[in-house]
Formats: structure tokens, sequence, C-alpha cells
């Protein structure tokens, strides 16, 4: 995974590039205010501390209205309501969600990254466990 990589931290590149990499594209304004929030020595990396802070912030979320947004994407994403998602649900939710579309390759290498069972499509369970997703929503929610 990106963030077992190696033993620095995580930096603003390496997270744009992450996202990216499963078809998620923000501004530079949104990814950058997010990486800051948890950056909080302000070294330009997020280190294994601030990423267990992240985590523990995505989860309590979780909890809370993060959950819920979560639910709400995969729903507006599961076009024919099956609770699994397939190439072409996931390509126009992609656009929906960040208002960009995303290639075949890139729809293809996300669906790679969640598809536990590899099925070729992702549930609502392989969807919602995702560190990335949650990422994701944070995000788009300022969370």
């Amino acid at each position: 995974q990106w963030y077992q990589r190696r033993v620095r931290g995580i930096t603003l590149v390496e997270l744009k590039e992450a996202m990216a990499g499963v078809g998620v594209k923000f501004s530079e304004d949104e990814v950058t205010k997010f990486f800051n929030k948890y950056d909080t020595d302000g070294n330009g990396e997020i280190d294994f501390n601030e990423f267990i802070a992240l985590s523990v912030a995505l989860n309590s979320q979780a909890l809370s209205g993060s959950e819920q947004a979560i639910a709400q994407l995969f729903s507006s994403m599961d076009a024919d309501g099956n609770r699994s998602l397939s190439h072409a649900e996931i390509k126009e939710g992609i656009a929906k969600f960040t208002g960009q579309s995303a290639d075949a390759a890139e729809v293809t290498a996300l669906i790679k990254q969640l598809d536990i069972d590899h099925d070729g499509e992702v549930s609502y369970e392989e969807f919602s466990s995702n560190i990335l997703t949650k990422i994701a929503v944070a995000i788009k929610n300022d969370i």
C-alpha cells in the first residue's frame, strides 16, 4: 500500500498521487487543506503518529456524519441498487463526486484496489472500509 512504502511519512505529493491513482480528483486547495490539517508538526509529511491521528479522526467521523456521507455516496453511485458498484457505475460516480471524468484505466485501477473478493465489482463493505474512500469523503466534506 502507498502508506506502507517507507518508514518516513506521506508527503502532499504522495497523497495527491494516491487519490489520483484511485480516480479521485480534488482541487489543489482541497487536498492541501486536508493535508495541512493532519500534518500537525508542519514538516511536510504525515508521519506515523499523524497518520494514526488521521485514522482515528476518520473512524470517529465514521461513527457520525462521515459514515452517512460514505453510504450516501455509495447509494448515489449504485444506479441499479444491487449494493455493488460496476465499472460503469464507478466511472459515472467519480464524475459526479469530483466534477471530473475518470478514464477506463483509472476506474480499473480503483476496482483492483477496492475489490477484496475479486468479483470485478465493489460491494458496499469493500467501498466503505477502504481508507482512501474515507479520506476522499473527508476532503470533500471538509472533515
